[in-house]
């Protein structure tokens, strides 16, 4: 055990701890860029004052092509990755030369971030010259540097061979991973991170990216080092001006409990609320999922079942219990086999899976989903491919999965889905209830939002703001 001012830690976690302030600390200190002239004058001459840029948004590229350690922070649909494409476009126009890595910490968050990258390349119409030097792929942090059984292959004394770093989803990543990511970078890189530092933290130990943004606290109370490295993004262009769903996750982040259900009860601009006190799951919540995921077995492809299926997402807050995945998902398989005339049974064609288990040689992920589909040779396994086709894989190869009609809060993050249903537990008490929860729930859907949850239980929801203890916002700079 360690006891490091008042803190007490396993000796391993304080040492994760102290290198990672230890190494954002010595980048904090080092300009990446120091003729801020120049660089004022390029992202000028990229960006004209017509150019559709807000101010946040110039902000954050100002400071992250100028700085060797920078967060860009903001909500759904905030304009982070068209702030880091014209930040790439900054860096690589100063220096074509510039070896830029993308990555975030899974598979699917990693595919979902190239995606966005290329639509908004083609969006905002950056010359040739440029468009075609920013990478063309985003890998996983694991893969990035090299994961081996033993260790990584990049590492404190064999460095990546990059000039700068980017990582999107930032606020999954936990404090030994940040650990092995800042060991690996060399020490004249630049790390930008990308995330909503309001989301729910990583699964494991720690809170990275809100320990380094102060949680929520404003920037000024910070040391001027790490609060001019933070560039937070408030407007959001994701939902349209008649959608309730970006004003409920504002005053659910904002722990306005009571306008959070006056607003829960007073609209349907896209929000349905089931608020009924009871244990049982609301009937009308059951036959939504059942007439919304009907569809899937009509399909004649799997890339049609896929798109289907990826609009929608039921989530829950917990694996096991009658609220959790594992009963829902069983009850939804047991209620669309029996509407389409099927055998019970546990795996059939349109049962839709997600990975929990890395593998690398099949590029499969945790955090992945797929569909099995039946063939003429039998079922298989059909997963999107980066271009967006279908490629199949017999079951037995797969790595672990599991039935995915349902999936829990944490495994939505990095993905958005036209419509949310979010079914929480019924105890008020429950330990898992929070406000990190909520609101990346919320976040997830782009068109409609619909709760199963009481009364009691939003208000404890939004109420219980989530702290993990630890020493690195305060050996950042952030007050203790």
């Amino acid at each position: 055990l360690v006891l490091d001012e008042n803190r007490l830690y396993l000796n391993r976690l304080w040492f994760y701890e102290d290198f990672v302030a230890t190494r954002i600390r010595a980048l904090l200190e080092r300009e990446a860029i120091t003729n801020q002239s120049e660089l004022t004058a390029r992202v000028d001459q990229l960006f004209p004052a017509s150019d559709a840029i807000d101010k946040d948004q110039k902000d954050a590229v100002l400071a992250a092509a100028s700085k060797s350690f920078s967060v860009i922070s903001g909500g759904p649909g905030s304009g982070k990755t068209s702030t880091i494409v014209r930040i790439l476009a900054v860096l690589l126009t100063l220096d074509p030369q510039c070896r830029v890595a993308l990555a975030a910490p899974t598979g699917k968050a990693a595919a979902r971030m190239m995606v966005s990258i290329r639509q908004r390349i083609d969006q905002i119409g950056l010359d040739d010259n440029i468009k075609f030097t920013i990478p063309g792929e985003a890998t996983t942090i694991h893969r990035l540097i090299g994961y081996r059984r033993n260790g990584f292959y990049y590492n404190q004394l064999h460095r990546l061979p990059v000039d700068c770093v980017v990582i999107d989803e930032a606020s999954m990543i936990d404090l030994k991973l940040m650990y092995q990511l800042l060991a690996a970078l060399p020490d004249r890189a630049q790390l930008i991170l990308l995330g909503d530092r309001d989301q729910l933290a990583s699964v494991a130990a720690g809170n990275v990216l809100g320990d380094i943004t102060g949680h929520g606290q404003a920037l000024d109370i910070g040391t001027t080092a790490i609060a001019t490295s933070i560039a937070l993004l408030r407007n959001s262009y994701r939902f349209n001006k008649d959608s309730a769903i970006s004003e409920l996750a504002s005053v659910v982040n904002q722990g306005q409990s009571v306008v959070a259900t006056d607003l829960l009860r007073s609209t349907d601009r896209g929000l349905l609320w089931y608020a009924e006190e009871s244990d049982q799951i609301h009937t009308e919540a059951l036959a939504w999922i059942y007439d919304t995921y009907q569809p899937v077995f009509d399909c004649d492809s799997p890339l049609d079942a896929l798109d289907i299926y990826d609009t929608t997402r039921v989530l829950c807050a917990t694996n096991q219990g009658y609220f959790g995945i594992e009963s829902l998902n069983q009850r939804i398989s047991a209620a669309l086999l029996a509407r389409n005339n099927l055998p019970e049974t546990n795996l059939y064609s349109g049962l839709p899976i997600m990975i929990t288990r890395n593998h690398y040689e099949l590029g499969l992920f945790n955090g992945d989903t797929g569909i099995l589909w039946q063939f003429e040779d039998g079922l298989r396994a059909c997963f999107r491919d980066t271009g967006g086709d279908i490629r199949d894989l017999a079951i037995n190869r797969l790595p672990e999965y599991t039935s995915a009609w349902a999936s829990t809060v944490h495994k939505s993050q990095g993905s958005e889905f036209d419509s949310v249903l979010l079914i929480l537990p019924s105890d008020p008490e429950s330990a898992v209830l929070s406000r990190e929860l909520l609101y990346t729930a919320i976040t997830r859907a782009r068109r409609r939002f619909i709760l199963h949850a009481s009364n009691s239980v939003v208000v404890r929801a939004i109420e219980n703001l989530t702290r993990r203890h630890s020493g690195l916002a305060y050996k950042l700079g952030w007050p203790g």
